[in-house]
């Protein structure tokens, strides 16, 4: 097969892969089972007296599927996102490297990680179920690495360090930095990219994060004490990992 043809191939891939999870990624997140979504009310006043902590499902979600409303609207967000796909997509077929099959576990990992960020951002809660996808996902990826034990460092790091960011928030600030789904996000991711990947991925989630709070608070819309959702920030990161650092890692952290 020439160059040509292959290259036509993976393009008309990428733009079908496109439609498919542009639109696809507003219907799951639309479907979800609400019980997905149940996390603990740490403001429930029952607490004090019981001793436990009730689960509940966020209460705009609720009231979202009980007025027969879509939780995230088709419009725009279908249009967006398929760009978004699309984009990607494109990229990584001009690209070349890792073949066909590459491109479309890519793809399966960002649709998996953008329905997290869409949690995260409406409803400050990220199901546990993603991070399980994250893990399966993983093994589509087994073959990139250069060791065996590579996915597995890669999670042990992703582990390690959230756990110390975890602590260190709840020595200085008496609250933890990062949420449970945040360190088990880490976890997962560091199963696909491996050691150095998931170091890259966590530098620039941080940095991300905290652009975005920054602008936030300059702009008056938000303020230090703020807890802001991480998991667009990480979305992105991702993306750009993916798009710019797959493979360039290794040589950037050797130099």
């Amino acid at each position: 097969m020439s160059y040509e043809t292959n290259l036509i191939i993976r393009i008309v891939i990428a733009i079908a892969l496109a439609v498919f999870f542009g639109n696809g990624s507003v219907v799951a997140f639309n479907n979800i089972r609400a019980k997905w979504f149940e996390d603990y009310d740490e403001n429930d006043p029952a607490k004090e007296i019981t001793g436990e902590i009730r689960r509940i499902i966020p209460p705009d979600l609720v009231k979202a599927d009980n007025e027969g409303r879509q939780r995230l609207p088709s419009t725009p967000w279908k249009y967006a996102f398929t760009g978004y796909f699309g984009i990607v997509g494109i990229y990584l077929a001009v690209r070349g490297g890792g073949g066909i099959g590459f491109e479309i576990s890519v793809m399966c990992v960002l649709c998996v990680i953008l329905l997290m960020a869409i949690s995260d951002q409406l409803y400050k809660v990220v199901p546990d179920q993603f991070s399980l996808c994250l893990a399966v996902m993983s093994v589509a990826f087994i073959n990139y690495h250069d060791k065996w034990w590579e996915p597995f460092a890669g999670a042990g790091i992703g582990l390690g360090i959230s756990l110390v960011i975890f602590g260190l928030g709840l020595l200085l600030f008496r609250t933890g930095s990062l949420g449970g789904a945040d360190i088990k996000f880490f976890t997962c991711m560091g199963l696909i990219a491996g050691p150095t990947g998931i170091v890259v991925i966590y530098i620039l989630t941080t940095l991300l994060f905290a652009l975005e709070a920054f602008v936030l608070i300059i702009t008056g819309r938000g303020t230090i004490r703020d807890s802001n959702a991480m998991m667009p920030a990480a979305c992105a990161a991702v993306t750009v990992y993916f798009l710019f650092l797959w493979n360039l890692t290794d040589f950037l952290f050797v130099l």
